[in-house]
């Protein structure tokens, strides 16, 4: 009996040894991941709170826009010059850079609408003299 004791307590020093070694593994495992998870939460913290200056000074711009919308509205004069006006003037350098590639667009659409339907008009011609020449030949 007093040797299947000692095997028991053999067997329990063994598993306990064991169950310390799982225990530092994962306690060792966790402290780094909290530690990672830590910086990543620090990141995006920075990042949000970025982001978040560069959204209010984008608001700023539309709240600027609109009130300009209004009261060149209630003076009779152009609401758009001056939303545009107000956006610029109270935006970042996004909301200026794509105040400019909407301006760019919409000179290249007002150039290349004419030159497209000149050449749309004058394919239709092409087509019908290829039609009209193709039924006198038959």
């Amino acid at each position: 009996m007093a040797v299947a004791d000692a095997a028991s307590v053999g067997q329990s020093h063994s598993g306990s040894s064991l169950t310390e070694v799982l225990n530092n593994a994962v306690g060792s495992a966790t402290s780094k991941l909290s530690t990672k998870v830590d910086e990543w939460t620090d990141r995006l913290d920075e990042v949000a709170s970025d982001t978040a200056k560069d959204m209010s000074s984008d608001a700023g711009a539309k709240e600027q826009a609109v009130t300009a919308t209004v009261a060149a509205t209630v003076r009779g004069k152009n609401p758009l010059w001056a939303a545009v006006k107000a956006a610029w003037s109270g935006g970042s350098a996004t909301v200026r850079a794509a105040i400019v590639a909407a301006a760019v667009g919409m000179v290249l659409l007002l150039v290349l609408s004419p030159v497209l339907l000149l050449v749309f008009l004058l394919s239709l011609l092409v087509i019908a003299a290829v039609m009209k020449a193709r039924s006198a030949n038959r």
